[in-house]
């Protein structure tokens, strides 16, 4: 995130303080001071000018958003620019997310399902005005305080009517522990994967628990896509066959639309089964954990690629990660300057290849070449999006696409994820630079020139870095005369 978006000023609005920072944009808690009330202003760390998927992404966020006026959608105030950078003026709600409920355990049933008409209503209006989520989860399900649920973060989302989408072809977009199957797969997603993740957080909310759980990401989405539809507690099975017709293997076995599902859930309550669940028939944190749902007896099945080529890849992922990170380390041990109590990036770097190497549990339960390929590819373009880009060592975008060039090294997208991270080095330098930082811009630099020798930025940056005595202008003026 560049700096200057921490204590920018946007005219019309005071900015109270950041809420929420993440690798591509900001929050702000703010006035705006025509009118007096509370907003959110979301910031992307993006210029204007830049033509990036995350700024298309953002700029797609504010659209869709603008088109929805409904009492459990987000209400978007404002699209703007200031310092050029862009950002969107939206409702501000003081009643937290669903997520930070979640973190006291399961919901009583009746609230669970009061939440759940809430967020489906909202997206009934959404898919209305021909607008898929596309990662609906606890963490963007907002509450005002008096307990209304409003449904936000369209960043990912796609109109029907518009847009084709904004993804490249065989990448998906979500959440793992939220997505339908066939998001993991390349092709049209329609309005039923959100009903699929209605149905992810309905189990949620009622046991306490994700339906799938295991130690890797790729092993959950393959569990979405093959393991059973967990069982919920004996208390609850009077929702089970409801659960169920969200969380459908196959869309066309799910609700065809949301208000199929809303129109279901009224005539459980008019049937007298809601009224028949007790309060306290949701299971406490510690027993929702296992329970008896089948997701834990689910196993993935045997792949065809043989363990010593999983192990040979391994190998092979250490070596490279050796050579990016010592080459880190040379360049950036001796200045490294830091904030008192900031943990440096460049010493966790070198703890993380100090570290041993994670060993596969077993390797021959892993997926299939494909599903492994669009998984990491997913991981790979997330882990940018944080700005985890060379750290830490198995959890980078560097090791996902990296990953992904061992299984097919002619693949496109890693090729130009890896030069993602390359870019992300130079905007990392040229801030390092703004704020007078030369040797990280250098280190940055570096990594960058390691990852794509060929990115022009990085050569410019390399020449602003250098040592000088006449000061940034002045290195500046003389760049562009021996240009």
């Amino acid at each position: 995130m560049p700096a200057i978006i921490r204590s920018m000023e946007i005219s019309g609005y005071a900015i109270k303080q950041c809420i929420a920072e993440g690798g591509m944009a900001a929050a702000y808690l703010a006035e705006q001071t025509s009118l007096g009330r509370m907003v959110v202003l979301k910031v992307l760390g993006i210029s204007i000018n830049d033509s990036s998927l995350a700024l298309r992404r953002f700029m797609n966020e504010g659209q869709l958003l603008a088109a929805l006026r409904h009492p459990n959608v987000i209400t978007i105030y404002d699209i703007g620019t200031a310092s050029n950078f862009v950002y969107i003026s939206m409702e501000y709600v003081a009643g937290g997310d669903l997520k930070q409920r979640l973190s006291d355990g399961p919901l009583a049933p009746a609230q669970a399902l009061h939440v759940l008409e809430g967020i489906a209503q909202g997206l009934d209006a959404a898919h209305a005005e021909g607008i898929i989520h596309r990662d609906v989860k606890p963490g963007n399900v907002l509450f005002h305080t008096d307990g209304t649920p409003l449904l936000s973060d369209f960043g990912i989302a796609k109109s029907l009517y518009r847009d084709a989408d904004l993804t490249t072809t065989g990448v998906f977009l979500g959440s793992p522990n939220y997505m339908a199957p066939e998001q993991a797969e390349p092709g049209e997603i329609d309005l039923r994967a959100d009903i699929y993740a209605l149905g992810v957080i309905l189990y949620e909310m009622l046991t306490g628990q994700k339906p799938y759980i295991a130690d890797s990401v790729i092993d959950v989405i393959h569990m979405h896509k093959k393991a059973p539809i967990p069982r919920l507690p004996t208390a609850l099975m009077p929702l089970q066959d409801f659960l169920e017709l969200m969380l459908a293997k196959h869309r066309n076995d799910r609700f065809r639309n949301v208000a199929a599902l809303l129109d279901y859930l009224q005539r459980l309550e008019r049937n007298g089964v809601l009224a028949a669940l007790s309060p306290t028939t949701a299971p406490t944190p510690q027993k929702a954990a296992y329970g008896s749902a089948t997701r834990l007896e689910w196993t993935p099945r045997r792949s065809r690629f043989a363990p010593y080529t999983l192990y040979g890849l391994l190998g092979a992922m250490v070596v490279g990660y050796s050579a990016l990170f010592l080459i880190e380390a040379k360049i950036a041990a001796p200045t490294r300057a830091e904030q008192p109590g900031e943990a440096s990036q460049f010493d966790s770097a070198r703890a993380a290849l100090a570290s041993p190497q994670p060993v596969l549990a077993d390797p021959a339960a892993s997926v299939d070449t494909h599903e492994v390929i669009a998984a990491l590819l997913w991981l790979g373009r997330n882990s940018v999006n944080q700005q985890r880009l060379t750290a830490p060592p198995t959890e980078s975008a560097y090791y996902y696409f990296s990953r992904v060039l061992q299984l097919d090294p002619a693949n496109q997208e890693a090729h130009a994820g890896i030069r993602e991270i390359a870019k992300s080095y130079a905007l990392l330098a040229q801030g390092a630079i703004t704020h007078g930082n030369h040797d990280q811009a250098r280190a940055y630099v570096a990594i960058g020139r390691q990852l794509d020798p060929s990115n022009e930025a990085l050569e410019v940056i390399s020449e602003l870095a250098k040592p000088s005595e006449l000061g940034l202008w002045a290195t500046l003026r003389t760049w562009w005369r021996e240009r």
